[in-house]
């Protein structure tokens, strides 16, 4: 009986296709001893299977169990009882051959011709030394693991595992707004300290896919780490994953010269840098003393001077709106235009605005929501001098101070007690986004976003757009307010709140445990912003 059986491959994870040949012959009698031998080997080794290593140049090899009795002479006059005997003999092993081979095959289909069942004892999909290049280069005298990896790393990592990465981002929903999946780049990879990390269900024992939910189901913590996938514009980047003590941070090294600005260079040595570092090792500079932090500083200290007086001043006009939640907004004479759009165009929907409250940073605009019954706050202690003409660009000196202004509002709301949704003035709405932001399902967010669109390091990895978010009123989010308020010289570095913000939700995400969701941008964003607008033109009619 000869069966061929395509794409199996039994011990470990190769991207070849093999063939099994099993052959039976019309001898007689016990498996010769070779082939004893190999059933031995392959026990010791706690494998249930055959493996044909393979070579990149040579042709794909038929990996040959045959099972050829020795033949006897015998005696002379055997019984018709005795070639009976042989016969059912002969059957038996040829039923067994089959079942066997159907089994394999289903295992080797099932794998998807490139992936296996690793051992008897493991229920897992997982690769070989042969996938582990550092592995194959250890010396000959180390043992490995189930997983492959070298026994110098058995309590670090045991094995390993991948899932769907579209499907693993929504089961455990981090908030960061998952792009497309990338070629070569479409499943996530877990790694796992011990067994005991490992499923161990016996439903499951015979899976070659997993899902999130059982790849993870004896992980009591599982940590996420978050890279961009290599493409043609990528560089060649390595990581290491060292036993020590417990870090939260990234350290990043690059071959950047120290005196140079002109990009990477292959002959220079790693050396640390920050986060924020490009390729071409431009990054943010630290904020300078003179020009940055001490005005923020005079700013900051006068609006806690008033802070008391102001939230008495407030309170009863927020309370007024009878809401929960207030619709924030900022606006100085130069951008009342867009405003006024704003309620016309809600006006014109019949979108009930009552909950807006306008912070006018100048008598003028105070005095416009006043004459159209929007509820409006001004105090020149808060705001200073702040100019009426709109800012004539994007980080311009008004815009800067602009930004500071819609840190110290949001903070103020907050510090009332109050939900918050904030806006700018520049867009208009479909229909009133309350409702759906304070549905019961996004509840367990603290903080919830307009996708930005933007990919760049310094808005990594959230890209919070800061014109439309909402924040719920919590100990979590007071305290994040009370430190971006604090971040006066950054905004004035960066020229813009919402560098200094997304630096700061990474860091209280991390420590704190802020919940920070940000709606993805694309054809299911519920709140299209700026990127839709400008990729999307039939999206946006």
């Amino acid at each position: 009986l000869v069966l061929s059986i395509p794409s199996v491959s039994l011990s470990s994870v190769l991207p070849y296709y093999s063939t099994a040949l099993v052959s039976l012959s019309t001898s007689r009698k016990t498996v010769s001893r070779s082939v004893q031998k190999s059933f031995a080997d392959d026990d010791h080794s706690g494998r249930a299977s055959f493996t044909a290593h393979l070579s990149h140049s040579s042709p794909p090899p038929r990996l040959s169990l045959i099972m050829n009795p020795s033949s006897s002479r015998g005696r002379k006059g055997t019984s018709s009882i005795g070639r009976l005997q042989s016969l059912i003999t002969y059957a038996v092993w040829s039923l067994l051959c089959f079942y066997l081979g159907m089994l394999v095959g289903l295992s080797g289909m099932m794998g998807g011709g490139q992936n296996s069942l690793a051992s008897s004892s493991s229920s897992m999909r997982m690769g070989a030394a042969s996938d582990c290049p550092p592995c194959t280069a250890s010396s000959a005298s180390a043992t490995t693991s189930s997983g492959g990896f070298p026994s110098t790393i058995k309590n670090f990592f045991t094995n390993f595992t991948t899932v769907d990465r579209m499907e693993l981002g929504e089961f455990l929903d981090l908030g960061v707004p998952l792009d497309d999946n990338k070629p070569g780049a479409e499943e996530a990879l877990i790694l796992y300290t011990s067994p005991k990390s490992q499923p161990k269900s016996p439903v499951l024992q015979y899976k070659s896919k997993w899902t999130a939910a059982e790849a993870t189901e004896n992980c009591r913590t599982l940590k996420v780490i978050l890279t961009q996938p290599y493409d043609r514009s990528s560089i060649p980047e390595c990581f290491a994953l060292l036993p020590q003590w417990e870090s939260y941070y990234v350290h990043k090294y690059m071959r950047l010269p120290r005196r140079q600005r002109s990009g990477l260079d292959p002959q220079a040595p790693l050396r640390y840098v920050s986060r924020s570092h490009d390729n071409r090792g431009m990054f943010q500079q630290v904020p300078e003393y003179t020009r940055h932090s001490k005005p923020s500083y005079d700013a900051l200290a006068e609006y806690l001077q008033h802070l008391d007086e102001t939230i008495n001043e407030l309170k009863p006009l927020l309370e007024a709106l009878n809401s929960k939640t207030v619709i924030v907004q900022v606006c100085n004479y130069g951008q009342v235009e867009l405003f006024v759009n704003f309620l016309c165009n809600a006006k014109a929907k019949g979108i009930d605005s009552s909950q807006i409250f306008m912070f006018a940073t100048d008598q003028k605009t105070y005095e416009l929501c006043q004459s159209m019954g929007i509820p409006a706050y001004y105090n020149e202690r808060i705001f200073g001098s702040m100019p009426e003409q709109a800012a004539k660009g994007y980080g311009d000196r008004v815009f800067t101070k602009m930004m500071m202004a819609k840190v110290y509002c949001v903070h103020l709301v907050l510090t009332c007690g109050y939900n918050v949704l904030f806006q700018d003035v520049d867009l208009i709405w479909y229909q009133n986004p309350l409702p759906y932001l304070e549905a019961r399902e996004l509840q367990e967010w603290d903080f919830l976003f307009q996708d930005d669109g933007a990919r760049s390091n310094r808005y990594a990895p959230f890209s919070p757009n800061t014109g439309f978010y909402y924040v719920r009123y919590n100990a979590e989010t007071m305290f994040f307010f009370g430190m971006l308020m604090r971040q006066g010289d950054v905004i004035a570095r960066t020229s813009s709140h919402q560098a200094a913000l997304n630096a700061l939700l990474n860091e209280h995400v991390s420590w704190k445990g802020l919940r920070v969701k940000v709606f993805r941008r694309g054809a299911q964003n519920p709140f299209p912003g700026g990127v839709e607008y400008h990729r999307q033109k039939d999206m946006m009619r």
